[in-house]
C-alpha cells in the first residue's frame, strides 16, 4: 500500500518586516539604531548640498521626543540598546536618544509585502496569507528548475530537499525586494 509523501509546511515571518523596508528605502540608515513609529512630522529631509549638489537627507532622532508615540519595530541595532516593539517613544528616548526615528509608511510595506509573496509563490505556488510579513508554505511536491526533484521523498531526504527550496526562497525574496 503506497503511502502519500510527507506534507512540509514552512513558516516565514518576516522578523523587524518594517524596519527592514526602511533600511531598503534609506540604505545609509543600515548598522544605525532605528525605530520606527512616529508620526509624519518625523518623514525625513531633504536638501541639496550646494558643494556637490547631491541630495543629503535628514532623519529625526529620538532625542527631546514628547508624545504618546510607541514603536511599532526597532532594527536589531536599536534593539541591542534596549529598545523594543510596543516600548513608548519617550522612555525609548531615554534609553537612546540618538537612534533615528521614522514615520510608519503602510503603503510601502503592503508594496514590499506583495513583492516577497510573489517570489514564494513563484517557487512554492500553494501560500497561505497570515499578514503583512507572514505566511505559511507548503513545499510538498515543489520543484526547483536546477533539480529537477520534487520535495517528497521520505525521511530526512525530504528535510535537506525542503532546506534547498528555503535557500531558494530566501534568494527569491532577496532578488525581487533588493
Amino acid at each position: 500500500m503506497a503511502t502519500d509523501p510527507p506534507r512540509l509546511i514552512a513558516h516565514l515571518d518576516m522578523d523587524a518586516f518594517y524596519a527592514s523596508v526602511e533600511l531598503l528605502r534609506y540604505p545609509e540608515l543600515r548598522g544605525l539604531p532605528v525605530v520606527i513609529g512616529g508620526g509624519s512630522r518625523h518623514q525625513p529631509t531633504a536638501t541639496v548640498d550646494p558643494g556637490t549638489g547631491r541630495a543629503v537627507r535628514t532623519f529625526s532622532k529620538l532625542r527631546g521626543y514628547t508624545g504618546r508615540g510607541v514603536i511599532t519595530t526597532a532594527t536589531y541595532e536599536a534593539r541591542a540598546l534596549g529598545l523594543h516593539s510596543a516600548m513608548g517613544l519617550m522612555k525609548a528616548a531615554a534609553l537612546a536618544p540618538d537612534a533615528i526615528l521614522l514615520p510608519t509608511d503602510f503603503d510601502a510595506y503592503r508594496k514590499y509585502s506583495r513583492l516577497f509573496k510573489v517570489a514564494v509563490s513563484d517557487i512554492a505556488p500553494q501560500i497561505e496569507d497570515r499578514g503583512i510579513d507572514e505566511i505559511y508554505i507548503d513545499l510538498t511536491g515543489v520543484n526547483l528548475p536546477e533539480h529537477g526533484d520534487a520535495v517528497q521523498e521520505p525521511g530526512n531526504e525530504a528535510w535537506w530537499r525542503a532546506r534547498e527550496v528555503a535557500k531558494a526562497i530566501k534568494d527569491a525574496v532577496r532578488a525581487a525586494t533588493g
